[in-house]
């Protein structure tokens, strides 16, 4: 394994939230009074389910319904995920969970994200210009790829940081150029 993979450290899996998951096992036994407070929030992930965000019901009922079409046919779903997922399945020619076409996304979806930016911005967006991916990760990874070359790279970064950058940059073999936020 390359040193910069074994080099690479990502604190959102890393001792603070092994410590954490410590001490959330230890409140389930634990006297009263032991610590401060009396449960946790793991919010490292930037998991908002974690800060009290309820459940993504739309979300899940329209992914349910584009995977397994049959449940447009009960009223387990709402009629609001029933209409997104009509508009879905009207602007593609393969199922969800197959490759698309195009490797930045649809293209429906893609056009539907620069008609947000006009309309909440008021700026032209190309939707050839943009890609959509399977989270903010991927995105950042594919960005960091694309924008080193080598270890004679560096990449400015505000400290505080999150995680994910410093690991990247390890990882891509590039340097870390922290500047200090001051308020």
């Amino acid at each position: 394994m390359g040193e910069h993979v074994t080099n690479a450290k990502y604190a959102v899996r890393g001792a603070i939230p092994i410590r954490g998951q410590e001490i959330a096992k230890e409140l389930k036994t634990a006297t009263p009074g032991t610590y401060d407070f009396a449960e946790t929030s793991f919010l490292n992930i930037g998991n908002p389910q974690q800060c009290g965000q309820g459940y993504l019901t739309f979300n899940r009922q329209v992914l349910s319904a584009l995977t397994y079409p049959e449940l447009l046919k009960t009223d387990i779903i709402s009629e609001d995920a029933k209409n997104r997922v009509h508009f879905y399945l009207s602007g593609q020619s393969s199922p969800v969970g197959a490759y698309t076409t195009d490797s930045r996304g649809w293209s429906y979806a893609r056009e539907a994200v620069a008609n947000y930016i006009f309309q909440r911005d008021g700026i032209t967006a190309n939707a050839d210009n943009i890609y959509l991916t399977n989270g903010a990760s991927e995105g950042v990874r594919l960005c960091m790829t694309a924008l080193i070359r080598d270890s004679n790279d560096g990449v400015l970064c505000p400290i505080p940081q999150y995680p994910l950058y410093s690991a990247l940059l390890t990882l891509n073999k590039a340097e870390l150029l922290p500047y200090y936020l001051q308020e």
